[in-house]
């Protein structure tokens, strides 16, 4: 209810006005009555003295329901930041002591059988049969506030909607560079593999008639010697040509050039391995390989860029490698995650040609099992690369693996390269990418991953024993050339 005691001080003050004529008093119920807004006259305490046609239908009640009735805080409450109530509504009394007259607010009207109304609400002083009243004029603006509303839902999906597209169309840019770069890099290794299976096989007939050439060469000479040793004095013409063609020197230097080419083709049939071992084509699923034979492809595959440029000094590649197990994974990615790595570690090098020795460290250490990711109980290995070179500042640091971040000139790097190593360390492998540096004092990336992949995150688990050695269980470890097919032994 209104606050009776002051709203009657208050009408004491009214009631001394000069009273209105019976006539006046009809006329300005005639207007209310016309009026489209609704119209209610309370008296003192707050009850129902009048309500025009139009607040009937408001209320979707008859007059005589509500006549001697308080509606207040029963069927009208005030809207006030999302909430009902009524403070506002019964401080009318204070507001009219203290010469304001007039207060506007929104209201909920409660309405039996069918939806609730909302209303603008102006509630002031009068006088009302010769005594102090309350009119209260509410002006139906449900409609208004549906579509207001409607309006900022849809304004709201609209935003959503945008924030989505947006969302989808970053994820679809990069997504589509990831492929490109992706496709680049199956290109590459179709590439290598191509290369190496063209160039092993001629090398295949180089290697295995070498050693035979070697026992030819080594039975002639030896034929020679006795023919020198038996027949010391040859006729003249034999004579006169061994002279010519310095028969001791001829058999002497044969033999170390038939091993200087049995050297030769060893050091193409270990790069032929080491550019299958990069490539990778023949291992789309995951096996168990040696990690060290992929690190030493992928420096094979960079070695031109570890050479010294116009001047410059060669970066020293240091290989540190630890006894590992070998390690069920996918090989090709990982060979593909070690070339950026390594490629970025270069370009940190070469844009700072002021280092005294640019390196290239690369150390590899199977973890204790109590250094393995969240007690995680499989054996772990870790892989460590790092350089020399400027370092980076936090900043930069933080933004390493976001796709399209690059600190490379426009042209140069697409900012995707180690965004797609993080992708597969991390997603295809579920290991770890931890990326060490400081302005000034070069950078460290540590790779862990698990010897063994989970058979829900990649498929059936190999039965191969994880822990045996990688001498014995690598090929090729004698420098043999691979047979013709580049298939994996």
């Amino acid at each position: 209810m209104f606050a009776p005691a002051r709203l009657m001080k208050s009408s004491t003050k009214v009631m001394r006005l000069e009273q209105p004529q019976p006539n006046e008093q009809q006329g300005f119920r005639h207007v209310i009555s016309k009026l489209g807004d609704a119209v209610v006259i309370l008296d003192a305490r707050g009850l129902v003295k009048y309500l025009n046609p139009a607040a009937e239908s408001l209320f979707m009640c008859p007059s005589r329901e509500l006549l001697g009735k308080e509606i207040f805080g029963t069927r009208v409450f005030e809207i006030e930041q999302g909430q009902i109530g009524t403070e506002t509504i019964y401080r009318m009394g204070e507001h009219a002591l203290q010469g304001t007259r007039v207060v506007q607010t929104q209201v909920e009207i409660l309405r039996r059988g069918v939806e609730d109304a909302i209303a603008e609400m102006r509630v002031s002083e009068t006088e009302w049969e010769g005594e102090f009243a309350i009119i209260a004029s509410l002006r139906d603006i449900t409609s208004r506030v549906k579509a207001e509303e409607a309006l900022r839902r849809s304004e709201a999906q609209l935003r959503e909607q945008t924030r989505q597209l947006e969302q989808t169309l970053h994820q679809l840019k990069q997504t589509q560079a990831q492929l490109i770069q992706t496709e680049k890099m199956s290109s590459l290794g179709q590439l290598v593999a191509g290369i190496a299976h063209e160039i092993n096989n001629p090398v295949n007939f180089i290697s295995g008639n070498l050693n035979y050439a070697n026992e030819y060469v080594q039975q002639l000479v030896r034929l020679v010697g006795l023919y020198q040793t038996h027949y010391p004095e040859p006729v003249a013409e034999i004579q006169a040509y061994t002279e010519e063609i310095e028969l001791d020197f001829v058999s002497e230097d044969l033999p170390r050039l038939v091993s200087s080419m049995k050297i030769g083709t060893d050091r193409i049939c270990e790069i032929v391995r080491s550019l299958k071992n990069f490539s990778r084509t023949d291992e789309a699923q995951r096996k168990s390989v040696n990690i060290h034979e992929g690190l030493q492809g992928t420096l094979l595959i960079l070695q031109n860029r570890l050479k010294p440029k116009s001047g410059g000094r060669a970066i020293e590649a240091i290989e540190e490698y630890g006894h590992l197990p070998s390690v069920e994974c996918y090989a090709g990615q990982l060979n593909q995650a070690f070339m950026n790595i390594i490629s970025n570690a270069i370009d940190a090098l070469e844009e700072h040609e002021q280092i005294a020795q640019p390196t290239i460290s690369i150390r590899t250490d199977l973890l204790d099992r109590s250094q393995s990711p969240d007690g995680d109980e499989r054996s772990w290995i870790s892989i460590r690369i790092r350089d020399n070179g400027p370092g980076m500042d936090e900043a930069t640091r933080q933004k390493l693996f976001d796709p399209f971040f690059t600190t490379k000139p426009v042209g140069k790097g697409t900012g995707l390269g180690l965004s797609i190593t993080y992708q597969i360390i991390v997603e295809k492998h579920g290991g770890q990418l931890e990326c060490v540096s400081r302005r000034g004092e070069g950078t460290e990336f540590i790779i862990t991953i698990p010897v063994s992949l989970k058979s829900e995150r990649c498929g059936r688990v190999s039965s191969s024993d994880p822990t045996r050695s990688p001498k014995n269980d690598a090929p090729g470890r004698d420098s043999q050339c691979y047979p013709y097919d580049l298939k994996a032994s």
